[in-house]
């Protein structure tokens, strides 16, 4: 049992009057948590919102709650992809523990959700005397270097349908459902593709019976064949779920 099941398990967090699903918050000490909750703003993460955009101050940071946001590198020629996928295992605004201000990616909300909302300089002040918030986050920090690295290999080596099937893998292991909500516009700049092309994988997907697509968003139906078509990116992946409170 992972330390945040243990927390849940024990005690249900709240904040604004609603239930912590964040493995952060779910993991660090009570008297941490007690310090940090008069400073969450329950927010809602609407599809398509930006959460934080490239070279802009970031201000405020989000423990997510629910959802999913794709951390998008965007050209100046307009294409994009896709570099990380954030859920209940993350802040979003990671970076500002190494003391960064400013990002070069932008976060975008792909599956609508919550999240709770911390101004940066609030979360500064509260971590010199936070051992175990600020153990978990260079511990998320660490991750996600790993993750960008091997989803920038994935990017570059792996076919469109096994680029999906991997972020459909990885987007379900954050989420309590096993509908998808996004569209397929949405889904070819994650890969870093156009949209005839997410089109015909998920097309092939759905005659394998791994999953079922209608307007707006994707069901997965068999988690089996979905793993058959994905590359091995997704195994690298999962082998981090533990850590980040996922297992």
């Amino acid at each position: 049992m992972t330390t945040a099941d243990k927390a849940e398990t024990e005690k249900p967090r709240t904040s604004s009057g609603t239930r912590v699903r964040n493995t952060i918050l779910l993991g660090i000490p009570q008297r941490e948590f007690d310090a940090i909750e008069p400073h969450l703003d329950l927010v809602p993460l609407d599809s398509g919102a930006f959460l934080l955009r490239e070279h802009e101050p970031v201000e405020t940071v989000y423990f997510m709650n629910s959802g999913i946001a794709s951390l998008i590198v965007e050209t100046q020629d307009g294409r994009s992809v896709e570099v990380g996928v954030s859920g209940r295992e993350d802040l979003i605004g990671l970076p500002i523990v190494a003391g960064l201000d400013q990002f070069t990616h932008h976060v975008v909300v792909q599956v609508p959700g919550d999240a709770f909302q911390v101004q940066t300089a609030a979360i500064r002040r509260l971590l010199p005397a936070a051992a175990g918030l600020r153990r978990i986050l260079v511990l998320r920090l660490a991750i996600r270097s790993m993750q960008m690295a091997q989803n920038t290999a994935c990017n570059r080596l792996h076919n469109v349908k096994q680029r999906l099937a991997r972020w459909l893998l990885a987007t379900r292991d954050r989420l309590d459902t096993r509908v998808v909500t996004t569209t397929h516009d949405f889904l070819a700049r994650t890969v870093g593709t156009d949209r005839p092309s997410v089109s015909v994988a998920l097309a092939a997907l759905e005659r394998l019976g791994a999953i079922t697509g209608s307007r707006g968003s994707i069901s997965i139906d068999d988690r089996r064949k979905l793993s058959e078509q994905s590359c091995e990116c997704y195994e690298i992946f999962e082998r981090f779920n533990e850590d980040l409170g996922l297992a």
